[in-house]
């Protein structure tokens, strides 16, 4: 059986959301209570994260065209960055956990920033595309998730400069903006979705048939 480019995409999108959610509640656990569960979420959640956006990038690309337009590259290649920015996220967070504190907030901090540039890189894609119903809020989707990572990656430098209780305050808000930028991909992609799926089978407005372009019947 062959799973549709849709299908990957939109649960793509859903368990992004689903890592950004465990990995705000584990951020919420450590700046509160500074324990290890709430680490090994984050580490988790990131490593979620990035396999969202890996099957987000592998449903896009099933779904492209002949004429592969300016849009759906930038954001391929978004969903492949934001992928290797959650991994490296998780990364980092392993090597603080197992003592390397330092070396670990520094990479963490890296994979912040390429998280962060690959949402710009998607919502620059969202920008290009033709005006529609899912358009605005693509944009604004992942603009959230960018502006999330980028709050977090200035959170982990203050973190590295000694300035824990800031930088960790800082880290929580980025996380939350970053799951309110995934919920609102969850309503763009399904519009998207929807809107491929009608494209594909365009219904009759004054009937039930269905009309394709390689069958041409009618019933009078």
């Amino acid at each position: 059986m062959t799973i549709r480019g849709e299908d990957i995409l939109i649960s793509g999108t859903w368990i992004l959301f689903v890592g950004s959610l465990i990995d705000t509640i584990g951020q919420t656990q450590q700046t509160f209570t500074k324990s290890n569960l709430g680490k090994e979420l984050i580490i988790k959640g990131n490593g979620i994260e990035a396999l969202g956006n890996s099957l987000q990038a592998i449903g896009r690309s099933k779904l492209l065209t002949s004429e592969m337009e300016l849009s759906q590259l930038y954001t391929i290649f978004g969903n492949w960055l934001e992928a290797s920015g959650n991994t490296t996220n998780s990364v980092g967070v392993s090597l603080d956990m197992n003592g390397a504190e330092d070396e670990g907030i520094k990479i963490d901090t890296l994979g912040s920033g390429v998280q962060g540039l690959g949402a710009a890189f998607e919502a620059v894609g969202a920008f290009l595309e033709e005006d529609s119903s899912y358009r605005t809020l693509a944009i604004t989707g992942n603009s959230f998730v960018s502006l999330g990572a980028f709050i977090e990656a200035i959170g982990n430098i203050y973190v590295i400069n000694e300035k824990d209780v800031i930088g960790e305050q800082i880290l929580l808000v980025g996380s939350w903006i970053q799951v309110i930028g995934a919920f609102i991909l969850i309503n763009a992609i399904s519009l998207e979705v929807e809107h491929m799926k009608h494209e594909e089978n365009p219904k009759n407005e004054n009937s039930d048939v269905y009309l394709y372009s390689h069958d041409h019947y009618s019933f009078h």
